[in-house]
């Protein structure tokens, strides 16, 4: 009896546990799922402990109590910046930033675990090291000038003299620039630029974290307080300008230098910042995540912000001017139509970037759930002439265009003919619970979104046909298209299945279907310069001139005012310092003249 009454009240307790930790409601769960995922792979690597991430793991085991382990884990990571070392192959003279930065986030946060020997290890390392040169991208970049700063921080301006190992080479990898050796001009700018313009590399699956982190880095290491209190608003900014287009995991937006065909609702990469303050689907292998970083912060998202990130219950719309892209996101409950103009600044990166297109809830993390449309950067794994340096399959290039108003997208591409992918790819995930096509067009069902395809040129489908160069291995069922013609348009229209009849997802699919080729048209002029033209469901007209103007029923499309960031949340107007945000019942003005946030009281003259 008892056995019994023990065996109860275990299994009690493990339900306690997978209804709290396992569901992950509050950030304090989810920050907990973090440290006991960095713990239980500890203990089942503790001969040989990887050095992947040492330092983040090792601040988690600090946060743990487990001293003696993260001590352990600090040393491996130390081991991968001693010269000559042969786990890291940045370390002649390349940026070693994603190993040294966080060294120093680990280093002042918990100097008091740090024995002398290995302090004395650190300084060694630190001050003979030639990573801290800035180099081309924009996360080499900050983690590069927010590593030496804070190495200046600590062991003075005139410690730094390359190590003999390097035998007087890339002496110029010993600081940042000439004209800003410490690193300082650089992040000052750099925070600037997030509360205006966005983090470099936003949204990145890869990159992204590795332009944020940083900010908290200084946000709470930084001994010049004013600087932290210009980092700790960028971080904030920066997370609130992700949480408009986050969906339970889903980072439904434009951004450069991803891999598109590999999207699940599955976050990972710069998606978990996001799932770490407002939750969703979980991601897998959380302790090689950057967003660890998150789980040993002093950092709080204000409680009030919450529903910023969360509250899909009422479709709108989310504009966003962020690293020079006009972004557009329809956000309608359960899935995400997205897209970027170039029109308001200039053409900003190309290439390796994720499509716009439409990503939807699908909880079968197994399943595609992003569907796009572009002109290939790199659509050949055998030819040499479609792997370009930096370029990844399959990107973006700047020969197309689009023009969206919530859940119409047009695309409009002006292809050179010789170019070496001379049509337009389509991505189509496989999943869906029904599919129908007519002449041109395509119509899917994926459970929480309606896609119909309509194109202005002759193209075919076929669903077998799955993906000629992926980048990485594809998952059963998912398919593309190409439209082979250089100059043309297509259109994306979408909506949600219970707005449709029918007691079955097919039935509910030619209902959708039926009503799109009653309403809808696409049209398209390649006199000129190229210019589509779609007629969406309700009557509404988009037209995109390609390098031209963009209408909408006619009137043009003043990309002057487009907003930094406007939703049912928050207002950024493009040429002002200040961004409003009102949620949860509170009112918050992120005052960027001053670098401090205000409630309204605060604000008054």
């Amino acid at each position: 009896m008892n056995r019994l009454i023990t065996l109860s009240l275990v299994l009690l307790w493990l339900a306690g546990s997978v209804r709290s930790g396992g569901a992950a409601e509050t950030f304090e769960q989810r920050r907990q799922l973090f440290l006991d995922a960095v713990w239980t792979d500890y203990q089942q690597h503790a001969e040989k402990p990887s050095a992947h991430m040492a330092f983040w793991r090792a601040e988690a085991l600090f946060e743990l109590g487990k001293l003696e382990e993260g001590r352990r884990l600090v040393h491996r990571g130390l081991d991968q910046l001693v010269p000559g070392n042969r786990e890291n192959r940045w370390i002649h003279g390349g940026n070693s930033g994603f190993v040294a930065w966080p060294g120093l986030d680990c280093y002042l946060r918990y100097e008091q675990f740090l024995d002398d020997t290995t302090k004395q290890r650190y300084r060694k390392i630190y001050t003979g090291a030639v990573f801290y040169k800035r180099l081309s991208t924009s996360n080499h970049k900050i983690m590069a000038a927010s590593g030496r700063y804070l190495a200046t921080q600590i062991w003075g301006a005139d410690a730094f003299h390359p190590d003999p190992f390097f035998q007087g080479k890339e002496d110029d990898g010993a600081y940042f620039q000439k004209n800003d050796p410490t690193g300082e001009n650089y992040i000052r700018e750099n925070l600037a630029e997030v509360v205006k313009s966005g983090p470099g590399e936003y949204a990145s699956r890869p990159y992204g974290a590795e332009n944020i982190l940083p900010l908290l880095t200084l946000a709470e290491c930084a001994r010049d307080p004013e600087l932290r209190q210009r980092a700790a608003l960028a971080y904030e900014c920066a997370i609130l300008q992700m949480a408009p287009a986050y969906l339970r995991g889903h980072l439904a937006t434009f951004s450069p230098r991803s891999y598109p065909d590999q999207k699940t609702q599955r976050p990972w990469g710069v998606a978990v910042l996001p799932w770490a303050y407002f939750g969703g689907i979980a991601p897998e292998r959380l302790h090689e995540q950057w967003a660890l970083r998150t789980a040993t912060a002093r950092f709080r998202l204000p409680e009030s912000l919450q529903p910023v990130g969360t509250d899909r219950t009422a479709s709108y719309v989310h504009r966003a001017l962020i690293n020079r892209w006009a972004l557009y996101h329809f956000v309608n409950r359960d899935y995400v139509l997205f897209s970027r103009s170039p029109k308001a600044v200039a053409k900003g990166f190309q290439g390796q970037s994720y499509p716009c297109g439409v990503m939807w809830e699908e909880k079968d993390t197994g399943r595609g759930s992003h569907l796009w449309i572009t002109n290939p950067a790199a659509d050949d794994n055998q030819a040499d002439g479609n792997k370009p340096t930096g370029i990844h399959t399959h990107g973006v290039t700047q020969y197309e265009q689009e023009l969206q108003h919530r859940d119409a997208l047009l695309f409009v591409f002006n292809i050179p003919p010789n170019y070496r992918n001379p049509y337009v790819l389509g991505h189509v995930p496989g999943g869906y619970r029904a599919s129908l096509t007519a002449s041109n067009r395509i119509f899917l069902h994926y459970g929480s979104v309606l896609v119909g395809v309509a194109s202005a040129s002759a193209f075919q489908w076929d669903p077998d046909s799955g993906i000629r160069a992926p980048a990485a291995k594809p998952r059963p069922g998912d398919s593309e298209f190409r439209v082979m013609a250089t100059r043309t348009a297509l259109a994306l229209e979408t909506a949600r299945p219970a707005d449709y009849p029918g007691a079955t997802p097919a039935e509910q699919l030619a209902a959708f279907r039926d009503r799109l080729l009653a309403a809808t048209k696409i049209e398209f002029r390649a006199a000129g310069k190229p210019e589509g033209r779609y007629t969406d469901r309700t009557g509404r007209t988009l037209e995109c001139v390609f390098d031209g103007p963009d209408k909408l029923d006619g009137a043009t499309v003043d990309y002057a005012q487009w907003p930094v960031l406007e939703n049912p949340w928050m207002r950024q107007d493009a040429r002002s310092g200040k961004l409003t945000v009102e949620s949860g019942g509170t009112k918050l003005i992120y005052d960027f003249t001053q670098w401090k946030r205000l409630a309204p009281d605060d604000a008054r003259p």
